[in-house]
């Protein structure tokens, strides 16, 4: 292990230490006073407990010491913070104040004027208040699996870039920094964020996490009353690409303009923009887990083991590790053998998964072709660009572990717009091809518009019409219209239902998995969310029927997600519906699906259009060889819908004859 990895952990057992003491100051087992010496100010703590029972031996006494105190060592909320007096002489006396009540195992009385230590010595000479204050360092609880594993990381991304420990503290400390992180390791995104807001080992931490993501407004930036924590700025995964040109500008600018720092977490590095990378004042990234990463975990969390006589994995195999993988094998109390055992399953079903899915990587079809739309990948998987295969969200047989889908949602991409040049492809379904629309296509140019003057910022969000309810009857083209839509906008669109958020039944099942989706559109915001069937919301209920409160939980729900202009930034919602007047009123009001657009079955002009459309060139082949001796008089060109209004008429014809008959 090197010197910066072994400084990472030493700092995570000195916190770890620190506050265990804290707690123990707090719920009495500790006094502290403020001394200086040589100009510093240091705190000195001394036991409050009887200490009349050490013996010296520390197996011993750590036992009865955990026995006997180890409650005071716990946390309380309910415990008042620590106040401060004057003792003279410089020194400042801390105290707990209005603590709770002493356990009955506490060996001294309540209002103390100092600690209760028999003699200043033990039998063996050692000092007896510096050996009870040990017992409780003795008994704080180790650092977390989690975060030993991310600083080990970070040491090795700092290693790795060359940069010193210096210039790394200076970065963090005296510049308001950008900085960018890359690990392409499952799991890297999610610990490091947790290290970052759970621990203090990086400087001005514990941090306020404030996801970019989910960030519309300054609203976001305002510190709450009481709250001590530094607010910082984080873009995670495949979700920092989703916020790019003015948008990402601006979140980025209002962060720093608060002198909040801005951290960019990934796990592939294309899910850094380039404005990230340029800005950045400190750009880490290393590679694959390897031999040496395990040796040193093992070295952290099994010190006494000898690491020659361990079977640790090769090179070749810890690469198939994740950081997730090692958290689920490194468990507090698990033997090193266990451990390792653990290890060795993990690589193989990794290696398993990963030659299942390159061997299925060329199938998958051609997607849904009659919509101009690219295939659909669930919500959760990496966004597109990326040099990993995604994983398939579902379990299988052998029982291996599966990325989950949260919603049930579907993502689908647009399809690019074609070049000017590029000739010999069929272009993509778009709005301004559709036929038969009427004011839905009216509003969608006039959306498409609005959304260019919002990335331009000339127009604000709250300015625009982004919410729009869909009626007509089944097979008008709504879901067609939301995937030419999406082409047309060229912004990713979210597919989803009513009925799959019903799936489940439980009420707290339907609510999590509506918001969930609306969480997942917003993440990937200018997007479009199309809910499909959304009258099966239905409407709010009398209190006295069956299951009213289950079915009006699930509409109030619908109507907090779908209310306000600010939470719904960078969100079009588009709802679609057969049955528009078994929707609740409440939807269609303002601020909700306010603009409701019937779409009626096509007209024979209409229906020829969109003949003309899909079939292209092959509509000449409806066209009859005309007769060489009959020629009319005004022949303005083939006419598909002459031909299909008098194919029409001839049934009609053919039908009144028959009803005549």
């Amino acid at each position: 292990m090197d010197k910066l990895a072994r400084l990472f952990v030493h700092r995570l057992r000195h916190l770890a230490r620190r506050e265990a003491r804290r707690t123990a100051l707090r719920n009495g087992l500790l006094e502290a006073k403020m001394v200086e010496v040589d100009g510093h100010m240091l705190c000195r703590y001394t036991p409050a407990f009887d200490t009349t029972r050490l013996s010296g031996d520390p197996i011993r006494d750590g036992i009865w010491f955990r026995r006997d105190f180890g409650a005071g060592l716990v946390a309380r909320k309910e415990a008042s913070t620590p106040s401060t007096r004057f003792a003279g002489n410089g020194v400042v006396a801390m105290e707990a104040i209005d603590a709770l009540p002493a356990s009955p195992l506490f060996a001294f009385p309540r209002n103390r004027g100092g600690a209760i230590v028999q003699g200043a010595l033990l039998g063996n000479g050692i000092d007896r208040r510096s050996y009870a204050v040990g017992l409780v360092d003795q008994a704080a609880a180790a650092p977390l699996v989690t975060h030993v594993v991310s600083a080990l990381v970070l040491a090795r991304m700092v290693k790795d870039g060359g940069r010193s420990l210096r210039e790394l503290v200076y970065t963090l400390t005296r510049v308001t920094p950008v900085v960018t992180l890359h690990a392409p390791l499952d799991g890297f995104e999610r610990e490091v964020l947790r290290l970052l807001e759970k621990s203090r080992l990086v400087p001005g931490s514990p941090f306020a996490i404030i996801d970019a993501d989910q960030m519309f407004d300054d609203n976001h930036f305002d510190v709450h009353e009481g709250e001590v924590r530094k607010r910082l700025m984080t873009f995670s995964g495949a979700g920092v690409h989703r916020v790019t040109g003015n948008a990402l500008r601006r979140r980025m600018l209002s962060a720093l303009s608060r002198g909040f720092p801005i951290f960019a977490v990934a796990e592939k590095r294309s899910d850094i923009p380039s404005l990230l990378r340029i800005s950045a004042d400190l750009s880490l990234e290393t590679g694959k887990l390897d031999r040496s990463f395990v040796t040193d975990l093992v070295e952290v969390l099994y010190p006494r083991e000898a690491i020659e006589m361990l079977g640790l994995p090769s090179d070749s195999d810890a690469r198939w590790l994740s950081l997730e993988d090692l958290v689920l094998a490194f468990r507090p109390g698990r033997h090193i053998r266990d451990v390792l055992h653990v290890l060795a399953i993990l690589i193989e079903r990794n290696r398993g998964d990963f030659e299942e899915e390159d061997g299925d990587g060329g199938g998958g079809g051609g997607g849904d072709k009659a919509s101009g739309s690219k295939p659909s990948t669930s919500s959760t998987e990496k966004a597109s660009g990326s040099d990993e295969k995604p994983k398939s969200s579902e379990s299988d047989g052998s029982g291996r572990w599966k990325r989950d889908k949260p919603s049930g949602a579907e993502v689908i991409q647009p399809y690019p717009s074609p070049m000017p040049d590029e000739t010999g492809h069929k272009p993509p379904l778009t709005v301004e091809t559709l036929s038969g629309y009427g004011k839905a296509k009216n509003w969608a140019l006039d959306l498409k518009a609005d959304l260019d003057d919002y990335r331009a910022s000339i127009l604000a969000w709250s300015e625009m019409s982004t919410k729009l309810l869909l009626s007509g009857p089944p097979g008008t083209g709504k879901t067609t219209f939301a995937r030419a839509l999406c082409n047309s906008l060229q912004i990713p669109l979210v597919v989803t239902s009513v009925s799959t958020w019903l799936q489940g039944g439980h009420l707290n099942d339907v609510i999590e998995k509506m918001s969930k989706t609306f969480a997942e559109a917003r993440a990937m915001a200018p997007a479009i969310l199309f809910i499909d069937e959304i009258d099966g919301i239905g409407k709010r209920q009398p209190a006295e029927r069956e299951y009213a409160d289950y079915w009006n939980a699930v509409v109030n729900k619908a109507l907090e997600l779908l209310d306000g202009a600010v939470r719904s930034e960078g969100l079009i919602i588009v709802g679609a519906t057969n049955r528009p007047d078994d929707i609740d009123e409440a939807i269609k009001r303002s601020g909700r699906l306010e603009t409701h657009i019937e779409i009626p079955k096509p007209d024979v002009p209409t229906l020829a259009e969109i003949l003309a459309h899909h079939l292209g060139d092959d509509a000449m082949s409806l066209i009859p060889e005309p007769a060489t001796d009959v020629q009319p008089e005004n022949d303005d060109g083939f006419s598909l819908g002459k031909i299909v209004a008098d194919h029409l008429e001839q049934e009609a014809e053919e039908e009144r004859k028959g009803a005549s008959r």
